[in-house]
């Protein structure tokens, strides 16, 4: 691989590590701050920005008595390039200070310029450094202040052509590149039946309209209450009026009757019949079939029906038989790193449940934060569901992705987490809506607030003279003298797995999370333990692990203790007849070479692997876990981890690590032939099937049952709010969810390589213009509209001619020649116009929002 790329890949690590105590924040900062990025450099393997450090008080600031904080991801600083007299250091995760050095002087009114040099790439706007803060006083004194820089600014990046130098040869994400992308779409007749997403078995229409009026009934057959009244409630908001409700089996014209026939074929099967002459009926093998025949009944109405709500509303006649090619189609929702609300939650429940997924993985605690209340161990949401600017962390974390200074400040999405309540409550809803919300407690790494709200306990009890209580949930060893760094950049995040007080916690956490179950009415059925992650070096300087590897030297090395803890939670949950779930890490151990591969010792038991690995060589890592025998869930992260960004353009939000993502991305993934959806790398330089795939292992037929299901994933670093998560998983989550529904795409069978991308772009094609003229403008209205993320348009200009397409055709183009933003009431695009100038492009939904503006001259 290029150097070049290699430069734009580097993964992020820590480098050095302080605590800080309690303080006191305000809002007046006394200083102004801007902050620059000044380009790439392939060469040195690093990028150069600078910030510029304005006093606006009355007094110096000298060289001592304040430092400045921020949050920003990546490495560390170049510590030889720090220019004004400072020094940048890291403190812990994403947490940086800027400190002074011996001499440094800043009058008021005078501004220094501090540049720097930090290793890796920078691409996207959202990389900039987040809320900065200044603290005044010195450390450990107790009267120390931390204060808001309320005028910080990020300037505008530089051309494209700085970010991406030629010596890259990464192309330009220009309005050309989009272009060039979208070059395979073509506009469909909207009119066309046989739009419905995800795609059923079996579907006819007839040219008959049905009329779906006020006063329709709704029949249904005893145990469908909670179906029939989702319906009502739908309805209502189409018509204006909620339908009566009835039980009973009758059914004719005028009506809707919901039906059970345990004899369809698969457990969530449907069929649904719509015609003048018997009414709609819809039928279900269970009672999850008849909620999704619901589903396909409300997808029929078109999106001007969600959108003028009145009496009357019309569908096509239309008899479908259907039921998915997978039992789990699972979404994973992180509301740890950064808080998202309840009914933010019960907004994707909603729309989840729409497009027909059925399992929510809650990602509740990590190490940013605890998110769940549990009684017994009240130190778990007391502390660790707050951050803000603290010396000890003995009250809350630290600030981590923008967070601030202050634990409570509004907007502040460090600071949050679930009561007992409502939990509950966003169970009960999910089952109501057919969802399984599988709970997540991450260990033993990624367990750091857990950690530090365990700690704050023992401090309290040792002090109320109570050892033994206080060391009974202890989760570290407090001799440890580890040296390890995590994937985020934290060097005090694993517990101590040789010891009894993380096995004790993990029980009681447990104990309590199946006590919320049953108060729900429901049943916990699978855990989700975490287990990625765990970072080299951990519990190696620890003396209780040295101690216990000499006791059980069958170990071989300390990274085999991660093997070793999953044994003994999966006896925890074993005894409660739970599934044990976590990332794939949990069913495998360190060879003698120290390469992971699959532990046979779990074969055949209650785990259940969601595989996320699937970059580099680890492409082939489901094929293998799946042909050893083991039942996984796929999680692919360069198609379903929608928090990396839609493109390379730096407007973009999100991560890059893994890729970019977008609904393609998912809508492409071929379940049981990975290498066939797998065509180039994130740049775009296609792969050499022959060459790049060369050894890595194929999914043996025999092992296709053991593909249980799909699984997307929304990690909240850079999600602050559910509005913007909106943007995240939307129109993402649709391309995931024909795949999970749909199963094996039709062209996953063609061994032709051109014929199978003709054949993926046709049929791209069809459901790109399915997105762009039913199910975008439908989300516009749908359980109260959505902020999806609306695509720049493509353009370019041929002999004076702008030709521009759209990632979703049937969106609407608008531009504008004259210098100015691109409005609702400029000029449609609707084909090739003759142009002078400058040009300026955006996409518009039907409720006036505009996408980001593409320029082409």
């Amino acid at each position: 691989m290029k150097r070049s790329l290699l430069f734009l890949m580097i993964p992020m690590f820590a480098l050095s590590c302080k605590q800080m105590t309690q303080s006191d924040t305000s809002s007046e900062s006394h200083v102004s701050l801007t902050w620059s990025f000044k380009g790439n450099n392939p060469e040195k393997e690093s990028h150069s920005a600078v910030f510029v450090l304005e006093n606006q008080g009355e007094s110096a600031l000298d060289d001592m008595g304040w430092a400045l904080y921020y949050n920003q991801l990546g490495l560390g600083v170049i510590d030889e390039s720090v220019t004004g007299n400072v020094r940048i250091e890291h403190i812990n995760g994403n947490l940086l200070k800027i400190s002074p050095l011996e001499g440094f002087s800043l009058e008021p009114g005078t501004s220094v310029e501090i540049a720097y040099r930090k290793p890796g790439s920078l691409i996207l706007e959202s990389e900039a450094p987040l809320h900065p803060y200044m603290v005044y006083g010195e450390p450990g004194s107790g009267t120390s202040v931390a204060l808001s820089i309320t005028e910080y600014n990020v300037l505008p990046f530089p051309s494209l052509e700085e970010i991406y130098p030629a010596a890259t040869g990464i192309e330009l994400p220009d309005a050309a590149w989009v272009y060039r992308k979208n070059q395979s779409n073509s506009l469909l007749n909207p009119d066309e039946p046989g739009q419905l997403v995800p795609s059923p078995v079996k579907e006819t229409y007839t040219d008959e309209t049905v009329i779906v009026k006020q006063e329709v009934l709704i029949n249904y057959l005893d145990g469908l209450e909670n179906e029939a009244g989702y319906l009502s409630e739908m309805l209502r908001q189409l018509t204006g009026s909620a339908p009566k409700i009835n039980e009973g089996s009758e059914k004719g014209p005028g009506m809707i009757s919901l039906f059970v026939d345990e004899m369809l074929n698969n457990p969530e099967a449907y069929q649904l019949l719509a015609s003048n002459e018997d009414g709609i009926v819809i039928v279900g093998a269970d009672k999850a079939g008849v909620f999704y025949g619901i589903q396909t009944l409300l997808s029929q109405f078109s999106p001007e029906s969600w959108a003028n709500p009145g009496p009357g509303q019309e569908i096509t006649s239309v008899n479908i038989s259907d039921h998915p090619a997978f039992a789990y189609r699972g979404f994973m929702l992180d509301i740890a790193r950064n808080f998202i609300e309840p009914d933010d939650i019960k907004k994707l429940i909603r729309i989840m449940a729409y497009y027909k997924l059925n399992k929510l993985h809650l990602h509740m605690t990590d190490d940013e934060g605890w998110r769940l209340e549990i009684p017994s161990l009240p130190e778990l949401t007391e502390l660790g569901s707050k951050r803000g600017h603290t010396e000890d962390e003995k009250d809350h974390l630290i600030p981590a992705y923008g967070s601030g200074p202050d634990p409570n400040a509004a907007g502040n999405h460090g600071s949050g987490y679930l009561s007992r309540e409502d939990f509950i409550d966003l169970l009960q809803f999910a089952d109501a809506h057919h969802i399984e919300l599988i709970p997540e407690i991450n260990m033993p790494g990624h367990a750091r607030a857990a950690i530090y709200a365990m700690e704050a306990r023992y401090d309290r009890l040792m002090k109320e003279g109570k050892q033994e209580e206080a060391e009974m949930y202890r989760l570290l060893d407090p001799d440890d003298e580890s040296r390890y760094n995590s994937a985020q950049n934290f060097d005090d995040n694993v517990v101590c797995v040789c010891s009894e007080g993380p096995y004790r916690f993990f029980e009681t956490v447990v104990n309590e999370v199946s006590a919320m179950y049953e108060e729900a009415g429901l049943t916990l059925n699978t855990l989700h333990t975490g287990g990625d992650e765990v970072p080299f070096g951990v519990w190696e300087g620890s003396p209780i692990c040295q101690a216990f590897m000499k006791e059980h030297p069958e170990f071989g090395n300390y990274g085999n203790l991660q093997a070793y803890f999953g044994s003994r939670i999966y006896e925890i949950l074993e005894k409660k007849n739970l599934v044990m779930a976590g990332w794939e890490e949990i069913i495998m151990k360190k060879d003698e070479e120290g390469r992971w591969v699959p532990n046979q010792d779990f074969l055949g038991k209650d785990m259940l692997p969601y595989v996320w690995n699937s970059i580099y060589e680890n492409l082939d890592l489901g094929n293998r876990l799946a042909n050893a025998g083991f039942p996984v869930i796929l999680c692919n992260v360069n198609n379903f981890y929608f928090d990396l960004a839609y493109s390379h353009h730096p407007a973009e939000r999100g991560l890059y690590w893994g890729g970019f993502v977008n609904t393609r991305s998912a809508f492409d993934f071929a379940p049981f032939d990975v290498f066939k959806s797998t065509l180039a790398d994130k740049w775009g330089n296609p792969y050499d099937p022959q060459k790049d795939f060369e050894g890595m292992t194929r999914l043996s037929v025999k092992a296709y049952d053991r593909i249980i299901g799909l699984q997307a994933e929304l990690w909240s670093e850079t999600v602050k709010g559910g509005s913007m998560a909106e943007y995240y998983y939307l129109p993402k989550l649709i391309g995931f969810a024909e795949r999970a529904w749909a199963g094996q795409p039709s062209w996953e069978g063609i061994t032709d390589r051109d014929k199978r991308i003709a054949a993926m772009d046709e049929e791209w094609n069809r459901f790109a213009n399915i997105l762009g003229h039913r199910e975008l403008p439908r989300l516009d209205y749908i359980y109260g509209g959505f902020s999806y993320r609306l695509p720049p348009p493509g353009a370019v200009i041929k002999e004076g001619r702008l030709y521009a397409n759209i990632d979703f055709p049937g969106l609407t183009i608008r531009y504008t020649t004259d210098g100015s933003e691109p409005g609702e009431d400029s000029p449609v695009y609707s084909g090739p116009v003759e142009v002078t100038g400058k040009v300026m492009l955006r996409s518009f939904d039907t409720r006036g929002r505009g996408s980001r503006i593409s320029v082409v001259e």
